[in-house]
């Protein structure tokens, strides 16, 4: 069942694994509910503030579909940044790319962290004792802010984070991620980027039903960015089309849905095994929208 928020209630089995609630006096002592538990038919998965984050069974779709593109069209994966991402995933799949040298992941949540390192071990696949990885809990708009003023730069940004307030679908809905889909967060993001880097971030739900406030977001990001591409995937347990967005200030072509070099660069970088979550038709399909929702986005 799909509420009005697109929360997707889940069938649990059994009690939930972890329920609380963690507080951020950094943003004005906006709390969180931070729900742990196993579900029928989508496995272990992470719920906050009611709406499910991920799942075991779809980890693999939804975190190759936000880390790959960036990944493959960059011009280095040698330092990374992950704003959010506090349950692991996308900082283990960046650590599988051979060039990687450091991984900075900014999650304000330790509870979400520790918690997942100890309920959904495979959402970490043991990357937490990496030693090219960082993990900060800070407010990422300050990181952000200080790495610009101070000309620490990246290879490549990953924005994970809860889905912002929407105005579509639940505008009485305040996130603590909400500061950081605004303009200025996204200057921040690009003075933090290296020549030829490139950011990308999960966005909103892109659909034919609903698509303004990922187009809202993707004007914003045009006013930064040279390049700006928006792509999606239906995640089962989010209920919808989930979108992306991969962008560069690349001085030249950049354009980061050709599948075919997309492959060849995936087999000579990645450690992984990609061969059941990965190919190049899915590559392309992933930037293949269709006409009316293109004609929204131009």
């Amino acid at each position: 069942m799909v509420g009005p928020g697109r929360t997707l209630l889940l069938k649990l089995r059994g009690p939930w694994l972890f329920d609380g609630e963690e507080r951020f006096p950094s943003l004005g002592g906006m709390s969180a509910r931070i729900q742990i538990g196993d579900f029928e038919e989508l496995g272990r998965g992470l719920v906050i503030d009611g709406t499910v984050q991920l799942t075991e069974a779809v980890d693999a779709l939804y975190t190759t579909a936000l880390v790959f593109p960036a990944a493959l069209s960059a011009r280095s994966r040698r330092r990374w940044l992950v704003v959010g991402g506090g349950d692991g995933p996308t900082a283990r799949e960046a650590l599988r790319f051979r060039d990687t040298g450091s991984v900075r992941l900014v999650d304000i949540s330790r509870t979400v962290v520790e918690r997942t390192q100890e309920l959904i071990p495979s959402f970490w696949s043991g990357c937490q004792h990496d030693p090219r990885l960082e993990i900060i809990h800070r407010d990422a708009g300050e990181v952000l802010r200080d790495m610009a003023d101070r000309g620490d730069q990246v290879d490549v940004i990953l924005y994970d984070l809860s889905d912002p307030g929407s105005e579509e679908c639940n505008p009485s809905f305040d996130s603590a991620a909400d500061h950081m889909y605004t303009e200025e967060a996204f200057r921040l993001a690009a003075r933090c980027l290296s020549p030829g880097g490139v950011f990308a971030a999960q966005l909103a739900e892109l659909s034919i039903v609903r698509s303004e406030d990922h187009c809202r977001y993707r004007r914003a990001l045009k006013r930064v960015f040279r390049h700006v591409h928006s792509y999606r995937t239906f995640v089962e347990p989010f209920g919808l089309a989930e979108s992306f967005i991969v962008a560069s200030n690349d001085e030249g072509e950049w354009n980061p849905s050709r599948g075919d070099s997309a492959s060849q660069r995936l087999s000579a970088l990645y450690t992984g095994d990609f061969r059941e979550v990965w190919s190049a038709p899915w590559h392309e399909q992933l930037f293949a929208l269709p006409p009316s929702l293109v004609g929204r986005l131009h």
